[in-house]
Parts: structure tokens; sequence; C-alpha cells
């Protein structure tokens, strides 16, 4: 088995260097019959690398320690149902997911443009499976997961216990998956691009439709991988702007600034050049944070161990980089647009503005997460920028996006006059003041905590008052208020799909502003039978339970908390050692409600059952997990086709018929 998904790997390599040469060239000498074979010859490089990915599961399901790859990331302790997790987590086995993943939902999308995009597709395909072959490549040569080696071990060295956990299931896949998925609308910008169809603006719907895909996949994986740090590294935090955090949220904010901007060149034919810059800049940065994740020079406690391949990732980006730079200069004149920025007052100037202050907070970030590299090569000395940099930097600048976030979409196309401009904001700026007088009144006098809460029921506001006026002008038609609403969503999916993702914003926002002025926080030592307060809660340390494992050594301590008074039932925090990996894994008792987090995290255990304890109360947290599922439903709201309005067929008379013959 591990031998056909060695020979298997080998075959889907050759074969995607194949598919970029026939499909080129096939477009350059117009010659459809090498296109052809050079998209059939795409379509076998998943099944190819199905077989690849079977060998190694099996693998990994029989313990066959021969493997290398199975020998450095499992044993016999691992329980077998963290071998899906095992796959990718090492620097092979993530190339491979890497390139399963990408050339599975690559095939996906040369179906859905083949037929739309006849000129771009070939040199789409080329692209996506050239970006394929480095990752074939870079296993072939350098990191072949199905390597044997010259024994047969025992057992194995086992898997990094921080990754035993649900949130491994989901998060890691989705956060490479995101990375590596932006290559597919980058293909099809600049596929258009390279067959002089960048101004006719026909690849625009599919360049949207998988920006947004990618866009989504990435939101997920950030969302979940800020659940798995909050609940699994024992800090009681979910950020703290570490550079394989930001390797996901740099792309992501580039991509977020292209979904916007590319719906102005739908609707008004502009900013042609800028969505080119803007798709390059987001592959770029996605390139950038698969670099840093193979265990580049930029230090972190997520990435991949040191190797060369994040020099390889370096290289690729920089030459990728080069050769997209030259294709738009190349077919610059193409990309003229057919109209201009008519006002500073225009909904297309409110996404110019999001669109820069977006840049402005990836490339913020970008200089932050490698500026340990720049002391290092000038002073000899690492330097790491810390949270207060980003947090105080990037603070104000996520808060301006908020306020064009609600600002934008009330503004018309083309020009507004101040007086239509004002009578738009009433009701959400009367939403924003009304806020923060009650914020006040209530005791609140953090001046920016305050404001961003403003901000937040601005943007509200807006969207509120937008859905209600849509709703009655429908409903003076004659339909029921209910369906007056629902018949308002479906009528422009694209738009209130919009509204449903800020919604979604707006629910992570109000989490992040809460946790982060009103959290509180202690750090106590504790004896078995001792109590303590926090806020509205009171907690009896019960004691700890203490069991030795052939990998681990495990202490779980019990608390009786109350709330209020009332008791909310016993909880439990998990404190696990693994003297092999010399890695403590931590599992906090987490009270979680619509209203705030109570924390209990264990961070040393001592003889006699003494410990000591981190607790917290974080305000809000909840609803930051809650945005997740709001957001997936917007974005599957917004691409769902719209319904298509039946035709009927009416037989005129045979006389009639004559008549008009």
């Amino acid at each position: 088995m591990v031998e056909a998904g060695q020979l298997a790997l080998v075959i889907a390599f050759v074969v995607s260097l194949y598919v970029p040469v026939a499909s080129f060239v096939g477009s350059w000498q117009k010659a459809p019959e090498l296109t052809t074979s050079g998209r059939y010859g795409f379509y076998t490089i998943p099944l190819l690398l199905l077989i690849s990915t079977a060998a190694l599961v099996y693998a990994f399901v029989g313990r066959d320690f021969s493997v290398r790859y199975v020998f450095e990331n499992s044993n016999l302790a691992m329980p077998q149902i963290y071998t899906w997790v095992a796959f990718y987590a090492g620097n092979a086995g993530s190339l491979l997911f890497l390139a399963i993943t990408l050339s599975t939902v690559s095939v996906i999308a040369v179906l859905t443009i083949r037929k739309r995009l006849p000129y771009t597709a070939p040199y789409a395909t080329g692209i996506m499976a050239l970006v394929i072959a480095f990752f074939l490549g870079i296993m072939v040569f350098m990191a072949n997961p199905l390597e044997v080696l010259d024994f047969v071990p025992l057992d194995g060295r086992g898997i990094n216990p921080l990754l035993i956990h649900f949130g491994m299931f989901i998060h890691p896949p989705l956060q490479m998956a995101g990375l590596v998925l932006v290559a597919i609308p980058f293909s099809i910008a600049i596929g258009a691009l390279a067959a002089r169809r960048g101004g006719r603006d026909e690849w625009v719907d599919m360049g949207r439709l998988w920006g947004m895909i990618s866009w989504l996949v990435l939101t997920m994986g950030l969302l979940l991988g800020s659940w798995w740090a909050y609940t699994i590294l024992g800090w009681g935090g979910y950020w703290a702007w570490d550079p394989v955090e930001n390797s996901a949220l740099m792309p992501w904010l580039a991509m977020t600034a292209f979904v916007h901007s590319i719906m102005v060149q739908k609707r008004r034919g502009m900013f042609r050049m800028w969505n080119m810059v803007l798709i390059i800049i987001g592959f770029t940065l996605a390139q950038m944070g698969m670099f840093i994740n193979r265990g580049g020079p930029v230090p972190s406690v997520h990435s991949f161990a040191q190797s060369a391949m994040g020099w390889l990732f370096l290289m690729f980006m920089a030459v990728t980089l080069i050769a997209a730079i030259a294709v738009f200069f190349w077919r610059l004149e193409s990309l003229k647009s057919r109209a201009s920025l008519e006002s500073p007052l225009s909904r297309e100037s409110a996404f110019l503005g999001q669109n820069i202050l977006f840049l402005a907070v990836a490339f913020v970030t970008l200089w932050g997460t490698l500026f340990p590299i720049f002391s290092e090569a000038a002073q000899g000395t690492v330097i790491t920028v810390g949270r207060p940099f980003f947090d105080k930097v990037n603070g104000p600048l996520l808060l301006a996006l908020v306020f064009l976030m609600g600002v934008g979409p009330l503004l018309p196309w083309r020009r507004a006059t101040v007086r239509n401009l004002l009578r738009s904001l009433r009701v959400p700026f009367i939403a924003a003041l009304a806020t923060a007088v009650i914020l006040v009144v209530l005791g609140v006098r953090q001046v920016p905590a305050v404001v961003a809460f403003a901000t937040v029921a601005l943007v509200l506001g807006g969207i509120a008052n937008e859905w209600v006026r849509g709703t009655r002008s429908r409903h003076r038609k004659g339909e029921a208020y209910h369906t007056a609403f629902a018949n308002l969503l479906s009528g422009n999916r694209p738009r209130y799909g919009g509204y449903i993702v800020h919604l979604g914003i707006l629910m992570l926002t109000v989490g992040a502003i809460a946790s982060s002025f009103y959290g509180v926080q202690r750090d106590l030592v504790m004896r078995p039978g001792e109590t303590a307060t926090i806020g509205n809660y009171s907690f009896e340390y019960l004691g700890v339970e203490n069991n030795v494992y052939a990998d681990r050594e495990e202490a779980i301590a019990s608390f009786d908390v109350y709330h209020n008074g009332k008791s909310v039932g016993v909880m439990s925090a998990y404190r696990a050692f693994y003297p092999d990996f010399r890695i403590a894994a931590t599992k906090g008792a987490i009270r979680s409600t619509l209203v705030e987090d109570f924390y209990i995290v264990p961070s040393e255990f001592e003889d006699g059952g003494q410990a000591v304890f981190r607790v917290l109360i974080n305000p809000l947290v909840w609803w930051m997990w809650a945005s997740g599922p709001i957001i997936a439903l917007g974005i599957g709201f917004g691409l769902w086709p719209a319904r298509q309005p039946a035709v009927a067929t009416v037989r005129l008379p045979a006389g009639v018929q004559a008549a008009r013959a």
C-alpha cells in the first residue's frame, strides 16, 4: 500500500508539470486538443493524491512505524481517533493535505469556469497546477510522507500533546485550506489577465465566488484557532498576535478588501487595476503565512520545526510575485476602468477607504511579525513585538473599519449630497448616541470602550433601519410583514447576505471589546477546602486527582462554584505533563453564558494538593464563538443562486401566427 502511494505521488507530480505546459501552449497555439488533454490530466491529480492519502492513513491506522512520518507523529498510546490529526501534524503530512485539498477544490473550480470563461480557464488551470506542482515537488524530493525507514521501531515518538483536542480536527485543516485556497481566485484573476480578458469583467463573478469561499474558510480557521487557544493553552485569552495567528490574519485582511472591492468592479466597472493588486497581495500574504508555518526564522510557539522548507516557500512566493507583477504590467492597458470616482461622498469612496484601512492593518501586522528578523540582522538581538504595539496601532484602524462598514452601504453609488447623507445616517447616529449615553449612565467610564460600543451601535442601527424600511415598503404594497421581510432578503441576496455577515462581525467585535476592556483576572494559591471570591462568583477548591499514564501525568482539580449565591455545580480543570515532549497541556474549567465566562485554569500543583490557579471573568466571549455560524450563514445566503422567474410559453392561434409571419 505504501509503495502504491509513493508511485501515485510521483505520477501526480509529473502530471502537474504537464498540465501548465499543455494549457499554456495549447492556448497560445490555439490547439484545443492540447488544452483539453491538460484539463483531463488536471482532473487525475486529486485521484492520484487520494491513493497517497489512503496509503498514509492506512499506515497510521495499522501502526506501521516503518513509515518515518507515522513513527514521528504517532505512538501506541495515541488514541486511534486522532489519526486524522496526526495526518497533518508534521511538515510532510501537512504538505500532502495542502496538495490534495487544493487539487480537489481546484478541479471543482475548473469545472465551474471552463464554460463561463473559455479563454481564461486554460491559463487559470495552468496556474493552479503550478502551485500544486510546488507542493508535490517538495514531497517527492525533500519531505516524502511515505518514506520508509531501514528498520521497524516498536513504537513511535508520538503526537504533540497540544494537538490532542477536539478543535484540532477542524482548526488546522481549515486554516491551512484557507491559506492555500487563495490560489484559486488568484489563478482566475491572473488567468483572465494573461488571456487579455482582465478588462472585460467577465471573470468578476467567478473571482468573487472563489474569493468569498477562501475568505470564509480563512475566517472559520481563525475563529476556531482562537477557540482552541482559549480552551487548551491555559492562559485565559484567545488572541496574542502570535506570528502564526498573524500569518492567517494578513491574507484574511487582503481578501476581505478584495471581496468588497470586486463588487465595485462588477457594478461600476471601476477598480480593475486595484483589484488585481489586491488579489496579488492576498496570495503573496497567504504564501507568507505558509512560510511562517513551515518553520521560517520568525519565532512562534505554533510553527512547525525549523527546516529548509520555509525558505523554499519564501523563494516560491518571490517567484510568483514577480511573475504576477510582470503579467500585470504586460496587460496593464487592458485594465483601464470605464468610469472614474465622481465624489468622496459615494459608496465607491467608502469601499476604497475600507480597502486602504484593511491593507494598513495587514502591513502593520506584517511589520510587527517580521520585526524580529530585522532586529536580529541589524543588532544581532531578536526583539519581538508584543500585543501592546498591535493593540495600540491596529485598534483604532479596526474601529475605523467598523465605522465604514456601517456608513458605506448607506451611501449611494456615484455621489451623495450632504443632505441625503445626513438623512441616511440619522437613525444610525441616534442609535450610537443613545448607546453612549446609556453606557455612561450605567457607569462605563473608559472612553475608548464607549466609542467602540457606540460605533457598533451605529452599524447595527444602519442595518436595522435598512431592513425595517425595506420591509415596511413591501408591506405597503400588500405583503404580510414576515413575507415582506423574507422577500426583501431574497430579492437581493448579495446585499443582504453581506448584512448578515456584518452582524456576525459585530458580534465578534462586541465580544472582543468587552473581554479586552472589562475582563477580570486573579492569580490564587489555594489548598483543598479553601474558598475564594471574584466578582459575583465564589468557589471552593475541593481537591486534586492525580493519574499516571504511559505518556503523561494528569492532575484534575475540582471546584464547587456559586454564582450570586446559587450553585452552578462542580467544575474541573485539567493539567497534564508529557515527559517525552517536556510539554504541559492545560484545559481550563469554563462556565460560559451569554453574559460572561467564568474561567479557572491551573498553573502549578504542589505536594499536599496546594496549587496555583488563574481565575478570570471574561465578558461576552460567547458572542465571539457564536459569530462564526452567523458569518457562514451570511456567506451561504449571499452566494445561493437567486430563484429564476418562471417563463410561460403561450401558443398563438394559427390565424394569428400566419398574420405575424
